[in-house]
């Protein structure tokens, strides 16, 4: 017997979690760029620079952005996404270079719901909760009237491909990766997929 999954919008007090499932989310590649981050001196681990970026205001990349797949009490993944603007935005010149193939693939979602991340942990792998969370990205895409959905894949990610592909999404454009340094590539390219 499976038990049901519940989805929540994020607190504040979840901004940990969001940073742990970021970092799952991109399987560890960030944790490395948090960890060499001025804030980092004295911290014991790295997810505590991402706990202070999930908290920040100034930007939709956080817990607000947030839904929480729970089961049983237990938190079992997250989605992290919002509507991307109507005109396109150019990316920035002095972007970092790893994260520069990334961003202009999301230049090319405008209009779009854009699902930045989503993060399942280990034992909750197989078991609906992507799906579920992918439920509720349709229904914020929903609310917010966006023209469709977009999101960021690894090429050799091909588990997360196949379910965007059941749910709808359609691999439109790619990028070769830039890697990030002190973490392994899983890939070539970065796949934009998006859902009409």
């Amino acid at each position: 017997m499976s038990l049901p999954i519940s989805i929540r919008p994020a607190a504040k007090s979840d901004a940990a979690e969001v940073a742990l499932l970021v970092n799952i989310a991109v399987h560890g590649s960030v944790a490395p760029g948090w960890a060499q981050d001025k804030r980092a001196a004295g911290t014991y681990d790295p997810l505590e620079v991402g706990r202070l970026e999930m908290l920040r205001e100034d930007t939709p990349f956080g817990w607000r952005s947030a839904s929480m797949a729970e089961v049983d009490g237990e938190v079992a993944g997250m989605l992290l996404g919002y509507r991307e603007d109507d005109t396109r935005q150019p990316v920035p010149e002095h972007t970092w270079p790893p994260m520069r193939p990334i961003l202009e693939l999301e230049a090319l979602t405008n209009g779009r719901w854009f699902i930045s991340m989503l993060g399942v942990h280990k034992p909750w792998r197989g078991r609906g909760v992507g799906s579920a969370l992918l439920d509720q990205a349709e229904v914020l895409a929903g609310a917010t009237k966006a023209k469709g959905q977009a999101l960021i894949v690894e090429d050799a990610n091909e588990g997360a491909q196949n379910l965007y592909k059941s749910r709808g999404f359609l691999v439109t454009d790619s990028r070769p990766m830039v890697p990030f340094p002190g973490t392994p590539q899983h890939g070539v390219d970065w796949l934009l997929m998006v859902k009409e």
